[in-house]
């Protein structure tokens, strides 16, 4: 028989078997104050435990138990958010990605990871880049990560990728004192005929603490994947899951699948 009651009704309820040390004749005392919804559930439960043998006090454990369950599954809604980009009139319906984003950046408070293929280099990114530069250059933030692709010079690598990618990001990307440590996928320095990329797209904020917050999605880091395309996905306000995609990262790092600048 299931209960769809909130968890502090069924702690309620748990409460007053607790004080009782015989089976009542009647359930009216124990759901007193609760919703009649409540008691139409509650009342052929507590029935039904008294024919299996049920006293009161294993009844109050089975309804805490039962408590911890839901308040563990609201957990779990209230952990994640659907977030979406699309044209001005879909951003009404659900939670905008640009907006997620710069909302993101703006509260961290120590480490700040970006996964993009493409960096958008428009007006309102460049102004979000400089904050972020500002922040890391005044101490605001302590750590800035960048995974990206040269989407905007790929044909024009030469025969030193690396230096022409460094140079690029440092004028054109990125020319702010306060550097961020930027790295590509290591497949790119030896210019195979595969076009393997890196092509994830992920904020991760404050890894490693308990505010780590991580939206992983299929928009760019760009103005046109979050204010025009449709693109879809998932921000976590999980710190163990946000955490996660943090350390994922790092592997990668550490496993020399991306480069440093």
């Amino acid at each position: 028989m299931g209960l769809s009651l909130p968890a502090q009704t069924l702690r309620s309820v748990a409460a007053s078997l607790r004080q009782l040390s015989y089976v009542p004749t009647s359930w009216q005392g124990v759901l007193a104050g609760i919703s009649p919804d409540g008691r139409g559930q509650l009342e052929p439960f507590l029935v039904q435990m008294v024919r299996e043998g049920g006293q009161p006090r294993l009844m109050a454990l089975v309804l805490e138990q039962l408590a911890d369950q839901q308040e563990a599954l609201q957990r779990e809604r209230d952990g994640w958010s659907f977030v979406w980009s699309g044209p001005e009139p879909a951003h009404s319906m659900t939670a905008d990605t640009f907006a997620t984003v710069d909302q993101l950046i703006q509260q961290a408070r120590s480490s700040l990871i970006i996964a993009t293929y493409n960096i958008g280099l428009s007006a309102a990114f460049r102004e979000l880049l400089e904050s972020i530069a500002e922040r890391l250059g005044d101490g605001r933030l302590k750590r800035v990560e960048l995974f990206f692709h040269p989407v905007q010079i790929e044909g024009k690598l030469g025969a030193d990728p690396l230096k022409a990618i460094r140079q690029w990001f440092h004028a054109d990307v990125w020319p702010w004192p306060a550097k961020p440590l930027a790295y590509i996928d290591h497949r790119l320095l030896s210019q195979t005929a595969e076009r393997c990329h890196q092509h994830a797209k992920v904020v991760v904020t404050d890894v490693g603490t308990d505010r780590a917050r991580a939206l992983v999605t299929s928009a760019n880091f760009s103005e046109t994947a979050q204010r025009h395309n449709f693109e879809a996905g998932w921000l976590t306000r999980e710190p163990w899951r946000a955490n996660q995609v943090g350390d994922h990262l790092q592997h990668l790092v550490t496993g020399g699948f991306f480069v440093k600048l």
